[in-house]
């Protein structure tokens, strides 16, 4: 498994899931408000400063439409642009559904009592990426 400092992120075109990647402990991160594709940089630029990741893991839906793929790859560009750093592609199947599932899970549990907001389903859905990106090295 990967331990190098990594940060995760869920692309869409309102939202970008964001979560961090180190040590091994994976840490779901507050969601990025989009637009076109095109986050809000400011907090990615904090966490970028404060954990110096290795790499950026970008989830890559398995079929995107047209406009998404567009858009998806014009993100890629500028997170390269903007950090210099190498962002690595990792397809992700069913990570939304896998994170709405371990909501429900800690719901009724009692783990978390409220029902989750999209974006906070968007940056579990990056912890998902970011474990399969792991996963996927070992």
């Amino acid at each position: 498994m990967r331990t190098e400092p990594a940060i995760a992120l869920d692309f869409g075109l309102r939202r970008v899931g964001v979560a961090t990647a180190t040590g091994g402990i994976i840490t779901a991160r507050k969601h990025l408000p989009a637009r076109g594709g095109l986050p809000q940089w400011s907090e990615l630029d904090r966490l970028v400063r404060e954990y110096h990741p290795q790499i950026l893991v970008l989830g890559r839906p398995p079929r995107p439409g047209p406009e998404l793929e567009a858009a998806l790859e014009r993100f890629r560009g500028h997170l390269e642009r903007r950090y210099g750093l190498s962002v690595e592609t990792i397809e992700e199947h069913l990570t939304t559904r896998e994170a709405g599932a371990r909501l429900r899970e800690q719901r009724s549990s009692g783990e978390r009592g409220r029902q989750a907001r999209k974006g906070q389903l968007d940056s579990l859905a990056a912890c998902v990426i970011a474990r399969d990106w792991q996963e996927k090295q070992a």
